[in-house]
């Protein structure tokens, strides 16, 4: 179950009924395959074997800038807020994720898992950078597993008949 949820799409983000403060510069996703590391005898290194796929990653790059009603560390201050904000349980929140990038990739929630920040010494501006963990309950995961295993069962059970 979700605490809220995360939007972005034309340059603006939202985290619940929050527009945040800054303009969207750059989203990317990231995926990577899980692998299994053994170190076998009379081999030298590890042997690794794909065992299935990490939780996705997300990150989310906005400016913050100073105009006449806050400046970019107020901006920033705020995002930190929403970073450290909590569910009943005193957990990290686990957001609803609607955009059409994250949908492609079949990412439903994540989780607000980083927030980083830069500036320079040439404008009055923050780099802000927000990145979410792909949040996968057990229960989906597991359901996912058994689908998949009986997509393959008749593959099997016709492959065993023609033998």
């Amino acid at each position: 179950m979700a605490d809220g949820y995360l939007t972005f799409d034309d340059g603006k983000v939202s985290l619940g009924s929050t527009e945040l403060n800054g303009l969207l510069q750059q989203m990317s996703v990231r995926g990577a395959v899980r692998f299994d590391e053994a170190e076998q005898d009379g081999v030298s290194g590890k042997v690794k074997t794909p065992m299935g796929w990490e939780d996705a990653d997300v990150t989310l790059t906005l400016l913050l800038e100073t105009d006449g009603d806050d400046d970019c560390y107020d901006r920033l201050a705020d995002l930190d807020a929403l970073f450290k904000g909590q569910d009943n349980g005193g957990n990290p929140k686990v957001l609803s994720v609607f955009n059409r990038h994250c949908q492609a990739r079949h990412i439903n929630q994540v989780v607000f898992a980083g927030l980083d920040s830069q500036e320079s010494n040439r404008d009055d501006a923050i780099l802000a950078t927000l990145s979410f963990t792909e949040h996968r309950p057990a229960t989906v995961a597991t359901e996912e597993r058994v689908i998949a295993s009986n997509k393959a069962a008749p593959a099997i059970k016709a492959s065993e008949e023609s033998r």
